[in-house]
């Protein structure tokens, strides 16, 4: 259905754009029109800040393996939830804090949406947190980053779900990749930084847990960009 809407409003799209070129190049006019259409409402206008502090390549100098990134001091929105480990459990906590910039807030004040979205999920105690079936579970946190409007005084969450985090200046290690992200393939990123951060030699790295970062909407269709952050001790 989805690839359907999206061919119908990319004829559409390209028809009135009244370009030559044949039925080819119209749909391919068109599709550049409609993503921007169908994603234009989750454009984010402003980017958590970060420095590039260090770049590392391949052994052939072609491909970024990953960077060492300082974020300094920022508030965040956040929500968690307890799920098991097995479980990707993000379904249900994004619109907790959509709601929030939405404006259900003390202030009922409107934020802007920013990227990215970071989650992290911490393993909990076994003694404390093993299901019936004997599965362990984690505390996922999900959180937006505040834009700089809204820094000194973000309004304060209504729902007792949600909160604000002043997350210290971190430094952190991170790699990308593109597409859309299952569970096995945030896994697979963790294991791949933590497998080329191992060979360069990396230290003061904590494996234990990872940030997964998704800088898109869902409607986004190319360009998508993933990351995953250890953060990193200096």
């Amino acid at each position: 259905m989805r690839l359907y809407v999206v061919i119908v409003m990319a004829l559409s799209a390209g028809a009135r754009a009244g370009q030559g070129g044949g039925i080819l190049q119209t749909i391919r006019n068109g599709l550049n029109s409609a993503a921007a259409t169908i994603t234009s409402p989750f454009v984010t206008t402003e980017m958590v800040p970060y420095t590039v502090d260090r770049t590392v390549m391949d052994a052939d100098n072609k491909t970024v393996l990953y960077e060492q990134r300082t974020y300094p001091g920022q508030k965040w929105v956040c929500t968690s939830k307890v799920i098991d480990t097995s479980e990707g459990g993000s379904d249900g906590i994004f619109m907790r804090l959509f709601r929030y910039i939405s404006g259900e807030n003390e202030q009922s004040q409107t934020v802007p949406m920013t990227s990215p979205v970071s989650m992290l999920r911490v393993p909990l105690s076994p003694e404390i947190t093993v299901t019936e079936e004997g599965e362990p579970q984690s505390r996922l946190t999900m959180c937006f980053y505040i834009n700089k409007e809204f820094q000194e005084s973000p309004p304060a969450p209504s729902s007792p779900d949600v909160f604000l985090e002043e997350r210290p200046t971190m430094t952190v290690i991170a790699n990308r990749v593109g597409g859309y992200m299952s569970e096995d393939d945030w896994q697979d990123l963790a294991q791949k930084l933590k497998d080329d951060a191992t060979a360069n030699g990396e230290t003061g790295v904590d494996y234990s847990k990872f940030y997964r970062a998704g800088y898109d909407s869902p409607m986004k269709l190319w360009n998508r960009r993933n990351e995953v952050w250890y953060v990193k001790q200096v």
